[in-house]
């Protein structure tokens, strides 16, 4: 249930432009636009080939490969010809929770914030004044910066930055949503709307919130979110937007045909001024916000239907920290009524944002403290290590859970490993550097295995020089960004279909397999299998982006325990295949696994467990079978809940597995 909430939460809708897919849809076309020419125009794929070349977008896979290209980009042009096409990226913004359902974000989206609809309304309207004008302005001074960033700044450090041209075009494309942004037939901007599930967070007075009109809000699932495409009609236009350079320029809505000419003319833009600006003296400010240019394109674009006053023209959007790396010291104090004990414990906590994570936040953790049985048992020193997946809401919350921990009690009768997961986590930020932290209500032992009520209270302090690093992950000892030049590119024609190939992906695992005690088990002694191993999986594209279908091959080595003495060291070959019906989350089949290994300990023992063969003295290990679980993959985070092996033999739940826990990291 747990695992089903998680999903739920990460493939809500979100606050974008129509939709995610109408971010790449028009980012696509708008590509289209400058390469081959459009609305009377000649082509120009020059823009898009200097502002790949200064970092500005990413990287196409085959962009600049130079004399020994890799196998698929030598023959791409005639067989996968959208390897030489850039990536739509400007979906990615929309992951960034952090600015989702914060103030200081809304202009990322070119919405208004709740304190802008709760002013008085404009005069013979039901409008709100600051939606009209001062909301306007500020995120007309975040389009200013976002371009002076990508202008004067420039390179991959600010296309990585999170405020570069791929949160610009962003924020472009939102304002020509309905759901964001009401525009008069002229296009002029009549008014910004705000999204309501920040009003739903913050739950106004009931009379301050009767103040702010219905047609103010962008809804939860805004139907105006999808009206970038025409629906029906002989070309299925709806039904080709999973591959953005399928979308014929004809599919698009009279909204979405100007949102991509927008995106287009700010493309050309950008790059004249960034090339102005290389060219210009060194250390000289261009000042590209100021230029004739620029303000023509907002004169054409970005004209408000009211004029602002006084105070108004002054707004400015506030600054918005990057994420980094931080760290956190703290103290927890955790009751799990089930196992009856009290945890009292001193933490350390590493936190880190990561691209491929995004929206999630990831961090390591160290606890180290005393455990108090409550049914007087005792107590006893404990120990433990744990790797977390955090949502960031806003700047003062976040949401989040422990996909896997490891602790280790020791000095006491009932000492021993635990291998947990806790649902859920919750983080309030009391005030500049101090954090409440709240974990409830369960907690998975995957060695005992069962479910367990628990409730953690604890407070987080981050020290002054919180901001560790920002270009060195935990899992990487360095992030570096990867400079091709090419100077004469032009993209070849391509079939605009989708893009052909799978990508592999490794990955590290490490998992236990739980099974019931035996009749000549040992007190407190945990019976299954414990293993390390990797795992490959044909999980993504050339552009990175994930597959609903993922075959899986996997090879590890393992401790097996089946009963008294008798222990095992077992490899095991496992070929899978995953179906993530909700994007994050989805159903796991292994037709076909085999394990095998020999005796390690208590030779003298015959073990007449179900699985093993041979004679006294030599026995081994062997089962062949198939299993059936659920999948979990948030970026370089992959985990899998599978349940008993269904052995092929004529009992073939004889081993009285209960089921089996694998957390695997990404490591390419």
């Amino acid at each position: 249930m747990a695992l089903v909430a998680l999903a739920a939460l990460v493939v809500a809708p979100r606050a974008g432009a129509f939709d995610s897919k109408g971010h790449v849809v028009l980012e696509a076309l708008a590509y289209r636009t400058l390469v081959e020419g459009h609305d009377g125009r000649p082509p120009r794929p020059e823009v898009l080939r200097d502002l790949i070349n200064d970092g500005a977008l990413d990287l196409p896979f085959c962009f600049g490969r130079g004399g020994t290209p890799p196998k698929e980009c030598v023959d791409a042009a005639a067989k996968n010809p959208l390897l030489d096409w850039p990536q739509p990226l400007t979906d990615r913004p929309d992951a960034a929770f952090r600015r989702q359902f914060s103030d200081v974000g809304q202009c990322f989206h070119y919405m208004a914030t709740l304190d802008d609809a709760q002013t008085d309304a404009l005069p013979g309207t039901s409008v709100p004044r600051a939606l009209a004008t001062s909301a306007v302005v500020r995120c007309n001074d975040l389009l200013d910066g976002l371009l002076r960033q990508v202008v004067v700044i420039g390179g991959p450090e600010t296309r990585r930055s999170s405020h570069g041209l791929y949160e610009l075009m962003h924020a472009v494309g939102d304002s020509f949503s309905g759901s964001h942004t009401e525009r008069g037939e002229d296009g002029r901007i009549g008014y910004l709307r705000v999204w309501q599930p920040i009003e739903k967070m913050v739950k106004l007075p009931t009379g301050r919130a009767a103040r702010i009109p219905d047609a103010a809000y962008h809804k939860w699932d805004d139907h105006r979110d999808k009206t970038y495409i025409l629906e029906g009609g002989e070309a299925a236009c709806e039904k080709r937007t999973d591959n953005p350079y399928d979308v014929p320029y004809e599919c698009l809505s009279p909204e979405g045909d100007r949102a991509r000419r927008a995106l287009a003319e700010l493309l050309a833009l950008a790059r004249d001024l960034r090339l102005a600006q290389l060219a210009a003296p060194k250390d000289a400010d261009t000042a590209p916000e100021r230029s004739e240019a620029w303000r023509a394109f907002k004169a054409k674009w970005f004209t408000p239907v009211h004029a602002c006053e006084g105070a108004e023209c002054a707004e400015h959007e506030n600054a918005d920290p990057p994420p980094g790396r931080y760290a956190f010291l703290g103290f927890d104090t955790t009751w799990n009524p089930t196992s009856h004990f009290v945890d009292f414990a001193a933490r350390g906590m590493l936190v880190r944002y990561s691209e491929d994570l995004n929206p999630f936040l990831y961090s390591l953790n160290m606890d180290v403290g005393y455990r108090q049985y409550t049914d007087g048992g005792g107590g006893a020193g404990l120990v433990g290590l744990g790797f977390d997946l955090v949502l960031p809401v806003g700047l003062y919350a976040t949401f989040g859970f422990q996909p896997a921990g490891i602790r280790v009690t020791y000095g006491n009768d009932r000492a021993g490993p635990e291998l947990v997961s806790r649902f859920f986590r919750f983080n309030y930020k009391l005030k500049d550097g101090v954090f409440l932290k709240v974990d409830a209500p369960l907690e998975v032992n995957w060695l005992k295995p069962r479910v367990e009520w628990t409730l953690g209270v604890g407070l987080i302090y981050a020290p002054a020089s919180d901001r560790l690093s920002s270009d060195k992950g935990l899992l990487l000892s360095k992030e570096t960004l990867e400079v091709r030049q090419d100077e004469a590119w032009v993209p070849p024609p391509a079939p605009y279909g989708h893009i052909h190939g799978r990508r592999s992906s490794w990955y590290g695992v490490g998992g236990v397999t739980t099974a019931d005690r035996p009749e000549n088990g040992v007190e407190g002694r945990n019976y299954g299998l414990g293993l390390v191993g990797a795992e490959v999986a044909w999980d993504r594209n050339r552009w990175g982006r994930r597959y609903e279908w993922v075959p899986a091959l996997s090879l590890s080595i393992g401790h097996r325990v089946t009963s008294g003495e008798s222990k095992y060291l077992t490899g095991t070959l496992a070929a899978t295949v995953r179906w993530y019906a909700l994007k994050v989350l989805g159903l796991s089949l292994t037709p076909v696994r085999v394990e095998y290994g020999p005796k390690v300990s208590g030779e003298s023992e015959v073990d007449a467990s179900p699985g093993v063969h041979g004679n006294p003295g030599s026995q081994y290990y062997f089962q062949a079978g198939t299993r059936l679980g659920i999948a979990l993959n948030a970026g370089i985070m992959d985990i899998l809940v599978e349940g008993p092996t269904l052995a092929w033999e004529s009992s073939p739940f004889a081993a009285k597995e209960i089921l089996s826990f694998r957390l695997g990291i990404r490591l390419d």
